[in-house]
Formats: C-alpha cells, sequence, structure tokens
C-alpha cells in the first residue's frame, strides 16, 4: 500500500494552498473576460450584417430611381428616343449589363446592353418564372431574382404598357457591398435560398465553404426574416460565433461567421500572460512550502523514531526539539512518559517472570496437549505433551506458523481444520501410531479474548486422549448388539402370537382383553423397532448394510408409512398428510427410503402436541429429489440443530423415549443413497427435517453406488 511519508505531506498541502486559489482565480477572470467580450463581439458581427444589407437596399434604390426616370423618359419619345433613354440609363454603372423593354407578352421590343457585351439580340422572356409570376400578381412590385448560374441578378419592374428588366453583374453588384473580414478567421458571405454561398471577399473560394448548407448559422438564418446572431458548435466540435441579416425579396442573406478561438484571442493572450504570472507564484509557494515542511517534519519524525525504541523495549533515546513552540512541549511529554514506562518497566519484569513460571508449571502438568497460537496461526505457547503430538521442540516453537513447524501430518491436519472452520462447537479427532499402540485424540478450539477490551488474542487448543472412551464405547456397542440380536427372536414371537390372538384364532376374546393385547402389541412393535434400529446402526458402522436400487413411486412409500403410523397418532388425534404430485418416481432402495421416512414421522409423533399435524413433502428440483417431514410441535432447539443426528443424542429435558438412534440411521441411509439430510431450526414452529437424493443413481461394476453425472461416475469411496 502506498504511503506518503509527512513532510511529503505537509509540502503537498501547503502547496495546494498556495496555488489552488491563485489557478482558480485566474481561470475565474479569463472566464469573465472571455464573457465580457461576447455582447461585444455579437454587436460587431450584427453591425457588419446590417452595414452590407443597408449598402444593399441603397443600390436598389438606384435601380429604382434609374426605373422611374427611363419610364418617363419613354412615355414621351419616339423609338429612336425610347432606345437612347435607355442606353442613358446605363451611366456609369459597370454592374447593369443590359436594360430591355417587355411587352405584356414577354417579347423584348427595345434593348440597351453595356459596351462590353456585343450581342443585343432580342429575346422572350414568357416563360421565366418571374414573368410567369409577374403576369398573376397585381403588376405594382418589382420582382428580383438570383441567377447564379449566369451570375446574373434580374430585375422586372412593372410599368403601365410594358414591363423593364434590368440584368446586373452578380460579381459588379456584390462588390459593392463592400464584405469585410474581422480577426483571422472573421469573415462576411452572401449565400443564397439554399444555404449556398454566392459571393465572399477576395482571398477565399467558394470551395473554402462548400459545407455552408450544413451550418447552423445558415439554417438558422434561412428561417429568420431579421437581423440576429448565435454562438454555436457543429459537428467537428468546432465552436463559432455569428450574425446574419435577410436581403428581402432576391432570397438570400448576409452572414458573418467567425472561429471562437479567433474571437477570444485577446482574453487567450491575457490568459497567456496570466499563466506566467502565476508560474512564477507556484515556484515562489513551492519554495516557502518546502522551508516551512522542513521545520514542521523534522521534530514529528524525531518523535516518531524514539517512539519506534520505545515500541522495541529501549527507554533510554531521548528527543531533542529547540523550536520554541507546541512541539517542543510534545517532545518534553514525550521524553517524561518515556521515563516513566521505564521505571514501570523494570517494577513489572519481576512480577511477569514469575506469572509465566506459574503459568507454564499448570500447563506442563497436565496430560492434555494445549497450544496457544495468534490470529495468524503462529505459535505463542505450547506444552511438552501438544509438542510430542506434533513433532516439535517446544523451546524453539515460539512465533512459529504451527503449518510450517509441525512434522506430524495427522495433527497438523486435524489443528489446521479447526483454525478454518473457528466454530467452538466443532471437535476434529484423528489416530496417532504411538510406540506400535493406535491412539486416538481429540481437538477442540477456544476464542482467548482480552476482558477488558473484549478484543480477539487468538485461540487456545486443547488436544484430548479419547482412546480409553472410544474403547469403551465398542464395548458398549458390541454389548448391545449382542442383547438386541438375542432379543429380536423372542420379540418376533411375542408379537406374532398377539397378532394370532387378536385375530381370534385360538377363541374369541372380550373388550377389556383385547385392549390388553392391542397394549403388548404396540409396546412390542417400539421394542421391536428398537432392536432393529440397534441392529441396523451396527451394520451400517460394519459397512454392511447393502442397497437394492429399484425404481419405484416414493409417494407411494410415503402414503404407506402414514397408514402404518396413523396408529401412533390415533391417541392424539394427530392429522397426516402427503404434500407431493400424484407420480414421483426415483431410483433407490424402496425398504431402507421407509425406514428413512418411518423414522422421521415417528420422531414427529413423538414430539407432535394434541390434535397436531404431520406433513411429508415431495418434490423434484433440478438434478434431486427433495423430501421432508414437518410438524407443528415445539421444534428442535438451535443448540440441537447439529447434534440431533450423533448415535444416542436426544434433546434434554424433551421425554418420549426411543435409543437416540433412528436420526442416526436415516442419516446413514441418506448418505449411502450419496445424498444429504439436515435439521433446520424455525423459530416459534414446528421440526422440520429435509434430505435430498440424486435423481440418476446407478452401481458401478464394483457393486458400488454412484452418481451417473455427464458420464462421470462418483463412487461411495469418492
Amino acid at each position: 500500500m502506498f504511503r506518503m511519508k509527512l513532510f511529503h505531506k505537509f509540502l503537498l498541502v501547503m502547496m495546494l494552498s498556495g496555488i489552488l486559489p491563485m489557478l482558480w482565480l485566474g481561470n475565474e477572470l479569463i472566464s469573465k473576460a472571455k464573457y465580457s467580450l461576447e455582447t461585444p463581439i455579437n454587436e460587431l458581427h450584427i453591425y457588419m450584417a446590417e452595414s452590407v444589407k443597408r449598402r444593399f437596399e441603397s443600390q436598389f434604390s438606384s435601380f429604382d430611381e434609374k426605373a422611374v426616370l427611363v419610364s418617363a423618359m419613354m412615355a414621351k419619345l419616339d423609338w429612336e428616343g425610347k432606345q437612347a433613354s435607355l442606353a442613358s440609363a446605363f451611366g456609369m454603372d459597370e454592374s447593369i449589363k443590359s436594360i430591355s423593354a417587355v411587352t405584356m407578352d414577354g417579347a423584348e421590343v427595345i434593348k440597351a446592353v453595356a459596351r462590353s457585351e456585343k450581342n443585343a439580340e432580342l429575346k422572350s422572356i414568357s416563360r421565366e418564372d418571374y414573368f410567369l409570376v409577374m403576369k398573376k400578381t397585381d403588376k405594382k412590385k418589382r420582382i428580383v431574382r438570383l441567377r447564379r448560374d449566369r451570375n446574373l441578378i434580374i430585375i422586372l419592374y412593372p410599368l403601365e404598357k410594358f414591363f423593364l428588366k434590368f440584368e446586373i453583374y452578380m460579381d459588379v453588384f456584390f462588390s459593392k457591398l463592400n464584405l469585410g473580414k474581422t480577426g483571422l478567421t472573421g469573415v462576411s458571405m452572401i449565400v443564397d435560398g439554399e444555404g449556398k454561398v454566392v459571393y465572399m471577399p477576395e482571398g477565399f473560394s467558394r470551395d473554402d465553404f462548400g459545407d455552408s448548407p450544413e451550418w447552423k448559422l445558415t439554417q438558422e438564418t434561412l428561417k429568420a426574416v431579421s437581423s440576429g446572431s448565435m454562438n454555436y458548435k457543429d459537428e467537428k466540435g468546432g465552436e463559432y460565433m455569428g450574425a446574419f441579416s435577410y436581403l428581402g425579396e432576391m432570397g438570400c442573406a448576409v452572414i458573418v461567421r467567425q472561429d471562437r478561438e479567433d474571437a477570444h484571442k485577446f482574453a487567450m493572450d491575457i490568459a497567456g500572460e496570466g499563466g506566467k504570472i502565476v508560474a512564477m507564484f507556484a515556484v515562489l509557494v513551492a519554495l516557502l512550502a518546502y522551508f516551512f515542511s522542513r521545520n514542521l517534519s523534522r521534530p514529528i519524525i524525531q518523535i516518531t523514531k524514539a517512539a519506534d525504541f520505545v515500541a522495541k523495549g529501549d527507554f533510554t533515546h531521548k528527543v531533542n526539539v529547540a523550536t520554541g513552540d507546541e512541539l517542543k512541549d510534545l517532545a518534553e511529554t514525550f521524553n517524561e512518559m518515556t521515563e516513566k514506562l521505564r521505571l514501570y518497566s523494570e517494577m513489572q519484569i519481576d512480577r511477569i517472570l514469575r506469572e509465566q513460571k506459574n503459568t507454564q508449571a499448570v500447563l506442563y502438568s497436565t496430560e492434555d496437549g494445549i497450544i496457544m497460537v495468534d490470529m495468524k496461526g503462529k505459535i505463542q505457547l505450547i506444552n511438552r505433551k501438544a509438542a510430542s503430538l506434533m513433532g516439535m521442540d517446544p523451546e524453539n516453537s515460539e512465533n512459529k506458523d504451527f503449518r510450517e513447524s509441525a512434522k506430524t501430518e495427522k495433527t497438523r491436519e486435524a489443528i489446521a481444520d479447526l483454525m478454518e472452520k473457528r466454530d467452538e462447537n466443532y471437535f476434529r479427532e484423528f489416530e496417532l501410531e504411538q510406540a506400535k499402540v493406535k491412539r486416538v485424540f481429540k481437538a477442540g478450539l477456544k476464542e482467548m479474548v482480552l476482558p477488558d477490551k473484549n478484543e480477539k488474542m487468538g485461540y487456545l487448543i486443547a488436544i484430548y486422549d479419547i482412546t480409553l472412551d472410544k474403547e469403551l464405547e465398542r464395548i458398549k456397542e458390541e454389548f448391545l448388539h449382542s442383547i438386541t440380536h438375542d432379543l429380536r427372536n423372542p420379540m418376533g414371537a411375542i408379537k406374532g402370537f398377539v397378532e394370532f390372538m387378536l385375530k381370534e384364532i385360538p377363541g374369541p376374546v372380550n373388550e377389556a382383553q383385547k385392549k390388553m393385547l392391542v397394549s403388548i402389541d404396540r409396546a412390542a412393535f417400539r421394542l421391536l423397532g428398537m432392536i432393529n434400529n440397534i441392529l441396523d446402526a451396527a451394520k451400517m458402522r460394519a459397512g454392511k448394510m447393502e442397497i437394492n436400487l429399484s425404481t419405484f413411486d416414493i409417494r407411494e412409500v410415503a402414503a404407506r408409512v402414514l397408514d402404518l403410523m396413523e396408529s401412533l397418532g390415533q391417541r392424539k388425534k394427530i392429522k397426516f398428510a402427503v404434500d407431493s404430485p400424484r407420480e414421483m418416481t426415483v431410483i433407490g432402495d424402496a425398504n431402507l427410503l421407509e425406514r428413512v421416512f418411518t423414522n422421521l414421522v415417528g420422531n414427529s409423533i413423538k414430539f407432535t402436541p394434541e390434535e397436531g399435524t404431520i406433513t411429508i413433502g415431495i418434490r423434484k428440483e433440478e438434478r434431486v429429489l427433495r423430501a421432508w417431514v414437518e410438524d407443528t410441535g415445539d421444534g428442535i432447539p438451535l443448540d440441537y440443530i447439529g447434534k440431533v443426528f450423533e448415535k444416542f443424542e436426544q434433546v434434554k429435558g424433551q421425554k418420549a423415549g426411543g435409543t437416540g438412534l433412528g436420526l442416526t440411521i436415516s442419516k446413514n441411509v441418506v448418505e449411502a443413497h450419496k445424498g444429504k439430510i439436515w435439521a433446520e431450526y424455525r423459530e416459534g414452529k414446528g421440526a422440520l427435517f429435509v434430505f435430498t437424493l440424486p435423481l440418476n443413481l446407478a452401481k458401478d461394476e464394483h457393486g458400488r453406488v454412484i452418481v451417473n453425472e455427464s458420464g462421470h461416475h462418483q463412487t461411495c469411496g469418492e
């Protein structure tokens, strides 16, 4: 992880405190300068556009005057005089190409042309669009048309008995408008009704403005009927400022466009000068920050180094600071603290050594293995018994990781398993061979917490020798197996004779006798079930339980179990139900799975109150069968959720009889089918036992149960 030194932090904070405000202030001044220039620049652009428009209107006013003069003269003169009057209208105006008189049918009857023109041929304009428009109007207003392909501007004036047509050189006309430039990129130009540039100042060509119809400025100009301005950004990211003015009936407009950066060049020059000033101040601030940071950080670094010596137990180092401020007070306080720590340390050493010897005496006198490790698994304390079980030297084990220093593999694996789970209710058993005798050990873990701070220090691991306990358990199981095996045949005979008498084969029985026989039959059934559970548990422990796989309807099995167990729940008026689709075909051992349902339902009958309900549920999920048994009893306490499947384990305080083997046998049967079984805690509700079974069970060539998944066989031994 990146770690910045204190000196660098001081330096960075002081530099940022000095430079950032200057940068912010400079940026604000430049922004305001740019903003303050926006309005004058926009006004300049509008003025340029409107100036061109005024010159444009002045030009047309001169043509209007010529038209009025020619009209008055032609009304009084003969044909030769009329021809002369047309020629006199040219005057000194070089923009006029021709002036002609046109009849109401569109035929030119008199025509005068400029000296540079040689062709004075009379033509018909009857099919020209401007003539057709004139014929449809009230003949009181001129019509102007721009002929870009012929480089002409045509003006048609309506008179009383004929029309007067002016042909104007477009380039000469527009050149008199004095289109100007501003800055490096600002330029005035004339665009037609399609947005195409028809005239621009010298030094530019139409190719420079080939994309003018796509400009936002052009598009806005063609929509407007007056003057205006706008700032915009094009599709390529270029920023521009512009203005426009509509040029009336000719259907064109004058626009002024300039790059925003060029328009703000003055502000950018100010920014450049400001940047130089900021850079000079930044260097000055950096030098001052370096000087002050060094003076501030040096005393703190000295105190930090002295604190490192204190942490290592060396209280002799002193801090000398001569700053004359609070840092000097801090150094003097630190020196006083180290002196008191030195005195306290000397007083406590003897007491700590004495307590350590007492602790070691207790640990070394016990026959159990004791190990204390920190949160990282490093050994802090170990007695001789634990060291011998781990194959270690107790004198050279402190602060060593048990995973690296333990030489006995089984002990190392057991402790690693405990450290991984870190569950105080979890215990790990393992076997070791000592002096050619196998001994069994049990390891458990307990958290160590500081009482004052409630802070975890590590873990205490205890290892017990349970060889004698295991041997006693084996003798007990053999004794139970022997007794139950000898009791099985007599109990079977008793149950058979009772059933024989209930059927009244030997002779009739009265109601009182029948009730006694039913009680004997129930007791015999329960006792025979206990005997079978003990024998089956022994078989499963020895691995002699055979799994006979077949395809069957597990719903029928569940229903049959409830029919058989219904008599046991009649006394409490318990209701039984099956929550399952009609057909649930699976592969498994039908008899053993019937035992699972029988044990789970029998367990629920014991703890379900009167008029309660017991339900068997079955569903098929993805690749597994899910089944459950739930009741409306008191449920299983949270502390017993993980214990109820252990042999002879029963919930304390619940006296319901039994051997405590039914759930153990159920667990073994489900696991033999490659499934899982568990109990769920439901606060305020009854017990819920759930088990799942794979749907695709089979046996391999060795007769072992396998789960066939995509061609992979998983055997019982895997």
